[in-house]
């Protein structure tokens, strides 16, 4: 009978954030899956690893053919039910055999740093993909959550935004979470510059007063 795949979320970073039992699982696994920036901090722990870099199939595969005798953990930045690597897994993988631990995402940090709720935001990742229809949501929500990636900057949003006529809202600009050159700042809709959020961030975009 094959071990059980733990997949570890570790929060947006610094390792102050990360739960005292995801690092119990990390130090007791044999195998660490995940992105090169995320297991840099474990590389000094002696552990086989496998990177993650645009070859999920083989990452599969590699998991298939070692859980049976080792104990794999997949770690996550953030939490990896939360537009994470979760998704990704169910489908290769029956529930049973899948051990979550959860972990602070950061949308949860950036919420926390503005000091508002998030259960009543709607959210939307552009990991790698397009802004169709994230124009539309941002003009009938209040409250919207994005994870963007290098593709889609705070600036090209919000040029989107400007000629779409959206213009009564404010946008947060959440970067480098939890580190020490954490920022987050506050512009209006035609008013973000061009040299912020350019490797992803967390944007925040509410309704002005």
């Amino acid at each position: 009978m094959a071990n059980l795949i733990h997949v570890i979320g570790i929060g947006p970073g610094n390792p102050d954030y990360i739960t005292p039992l995801a690092l119990e699982l990390i130090n007791n696994a044999d195998i660490l899956v995940g992105g090169e920036r995320v297991l840099k901090p474990f590389t000094g722990l002696g552990k086989e690893l496998f990177i993650i870099k645009n070859n999920l199939p083989e990452m599969v595969r590699f998991i298939k053919s070692r859980c049976e005798d080792c104990h794999v953990a997949v770690v996550a930045s953030g939490d990896p039910g939360f537009y994470g690597i979760l998704e990704y897994l169910r489908r290769y993988f029956a529930p049973p055999e899948l051990a979550v631990e959860p972990g602070l995402s950061s949308i949860q940090m950036a919420c926390a740093r503005l000091g508002i709720s998030w259960h009543d935001a709607v959210f939307c990742s552009i990991h790698g993909r397009d802004a169709a229809g994230l124009v539309e949501l941002v003009r009938v929500n209040p409250k919207v959550i994005i994870l963007t990636d290098p593709n889609m900057t705070p600036a090209a949003l919000a040029r989107e935004l400007a000629e779409a006529g959206v213009s009564n809202k404010k946008m947060y600009v959440c970067e480098n979470l939890s580190y020490d050159n954490e920022t987050i700042g506050e512009f209006d809709i035609d008013n973000v510059p061009e040299d912020i959020g350019k490797s992803g961030c967390v944007i925040v975009i509410l309704d002005k007063a």
